[in-house]
């Protein structure tokens, strides 16, 4: 199911909870109304699952419905006092992240479509124009074939690192993209932790992270979740190991000295200071999305700067590629032609 869907789907449930009616009377409204037949077969069984004990989270988590870190929000807004309100503070931090998905692929678009236009020009010289050449070099005599197969040779060089550049580009792109927008979680945990180990991009992964992880803590306490309860479900939820022993530290600290550590990873020292004198659950969790919101401007600006980027080595490819055609392509000929005349003048 589409993350748009998912979220329609608890827009639909937290609506019918607002109007007075039960969860399982939003999940079966979902499964009256909707016309695609596999989200019909979904529903149905979410609502089978809920008529048959099982929480609402344990159903979600059963059909791999939601990323990891929503079906962790939602377990934990069952056991708040009002799950009613809990859905609204996950519905905020789900419109929360694909606001940020969204700013983010805008920018994508035009490092794609560089990016693959280099791609054809790599392979059509690799498997079409070079053996083409090679072909219509092979009627002409020995030592005109020679000039064309080393100059050939020269231009198979510069496609094959063209071709490196491009797949070294590439897969660095593709790397940060999973990491950052993958809804399957082994998937975002695998490239989140390759993405971790390359300069620059391990700085996006961690601001994306902590405003993601923030945001779902903040939202969680404003509902009315407890500390420890928010920072279970963050620990469980999160990719990045760092914030899991951060978290795990602050839990410690609830239980040894009865308040947050705030620990430097995730809170400078600005961000510290904001917690003095905040005496409500309410308060700390409006100050973590603050927090929250600064974390997420800071993974946009390198973002951008990371796109910004691509997009100039992918216009650097481009011109390299514009060159290699014209090595082969033009030159090739010129070759032909001089190597024919000089074949002539001996003559």
């Amino acid at each position: 199911m589409k993350s748009s869907d998912i979220y329609a789907m608890l827009k639909t449930i937290h609506f019918t909870l607002v109007n007075g009616k039960s969860l399982s009377s939003g999940v079966e409204l979902l499964y009256k109304t909707t016309k695609n037949k596999k989200d019909k077969k979904l529903y149905k069984k979410i609502y089978g699952d809920i008529k048959d004990g099982l929480s609402f989270s344990q159903s979600l988590s059963k059909h791999r419905v939601g990323t990891k870190d929503s079906v962790a929000f939602v377990s934990m807004a069952e056991k708040s006092l009002s799950f009613r309100n809990a859905l609204g503070r996950l519905l905020k931090f789900m419109e929360s992240k694909r606001e940020f998905e969204r700013e983010s692929n805008e920018k994508t678009t035009v490092p794609f479509i560089y990016l693959f236009i280099v791609s054809i020009v790599v392979i059509a010289m690799r498997f079409f124009v070079v053996p083409y050449q090679i072909a219509e070099s092979k009627s002409l005599s020995d030592q005109v074939y020679g000039l064309v197969a080393d100059h050939l040779a020269f231009s198979m060089v510069m496609n094959n690192a063209l071709f490196i550049l491009l797949a070294v580009t590439v897969s660095y792109f593709l790397i940060l993209m999973l990491a950052l927008f993958s809804k399957n979680y082994h998937a975002k945990e695998l490239f989140s932790a390759v993405a971790m180990k390359l300069p620059f991009a391990s700085n996006i992964i961690m601001q994306f992270e902590k405003f993601v992880i923030l945001n779902m803590l903040g939202e969680m306490m404003k509902s009315g979740i407890s500390f420890k309860a928010s920072l279970r479900a963050a620990i469980s939820s999160t990719t990045i190991s760092k914030f899991k022993r951060a978290f795990e530290s602050d839990l410690e600290s609830i239980r040894t000295k009865g308040e947050l550590s705030y620990d430097p990873l995730l809170f400078d020292d600005i961000d510290r200071s904001l917690f003095v004198g905040v005496g409500t659950l309410d308060q700390v969790g409006s100050i973590m999305i603050e927090v929250s919101n600064k974390a997420r401007d800071k993974a946009l600006e390198l973002s951008g700067k990371f796109f910004r980027l691509i997009i100039a080595i992918s216009i650097f490819l481009m011109a390299f590629a514009v060159f290699i055609e014209f090595y082969t392509v033009v030159l090739t000929q010129l070759i032909i032609q001089k190597g024919l005349v000089d074949l002539a003048k001996g003559l």
